[in-house]
């Protein structure tokens, strides 16, 4: 597994205070000082270096309503959301059922937005040549900073709602080079799916228990 770079298990995303100690001050140390280091994987949590869960509720003068309404917010994680949670999950998974391969396989990440940029930061921290596809009416922030996360990105025609662009474009590239290129469509891959049900469900339960909001339900 040399050529591999890896990351934090599900549990460990769950729970960051279960990851090697040392490993894990570090990682909040990059957070500041290199956000392109790959050891920013750790950080992939719903949790602070504290173990507080980043959440804030509203107020109820605010909502107008006597339910409480409490918001778990991303902006925290590494490239500021919690999509980066999906696509790291996404990519773990293939890895380590020997899928893709950082020294052959390019990944291609159809997205209107913070999905492909968490690939374009997933896939090049794990080494692995990444393609992000976007429509090319999205802001001009996106593509840069998906060029800065180091992947390269193909504009489609059309804004957020011209979806069909991209996966078009995506089936293009897969049918040219079918052994090499491996899209990663976030609604396919159950990797997506497992981080929300394990991680950021779990998280939700243990957060409304230290609330003592909700009756389980």
């Amino acid at each position: 597994m040399g050529k591999y770079v890896l990351g934090p298990t599900f549990e460990e995303m769950l729970h960051p205070e279960k990851i090697d100690r040392k490993t894990r001050e570090l990682a909040w140390k990059m957070r500041e000082e290199d956000p392109l280091d790959p050891i920013n994987l750790y950080n992939i949590s719903w949790r602070d270096i504290d173990n507080r869960i980043y959440y804030f509720v509203l107020p109820k003068e605010f909502t107008g309503v006597d339910a409480n309404i409490v918001v778990l917010y991303g902006k925290d994680f590494p490239t500021g959301s919690h999509k980066v949670g999906a696509t790291y999950s996404i990519l773990m998974e293939k890895v380590l059922r020997g899928e893709v391969d950082p020294t052959y396989h390019t990944l291609v990440w159809p997205s209107t937005g913070n999905y492909g940029i968490g690939g374009a930061w997933v896939g090049c921290r794990m080494k692995f040549d990444s393609v992000v596809i976007l429509p090319e009416e999205m802001s001009s922030e996106r593509f840069d900073i998906i060029r800065e996360y180091g992947a390269r990105v193909i504009a489609t025609p059309g804004c957020e709602s011209n979806v069909k662009e991209i996966y078009d474009k995506a089936k293009e590239l897969k049918a040219a080079d079918p052994e090499k290129v491996r899209v990663l469509n976030q609604f396919d891959e159950l990797g997506n799916y497992r981080f929300h049900y394990y991680v950021t469900g779990n998280t939700i339960l243990e957060m409304m228990d230290e609330l003592r909001l909700g009756n389980g339900r």
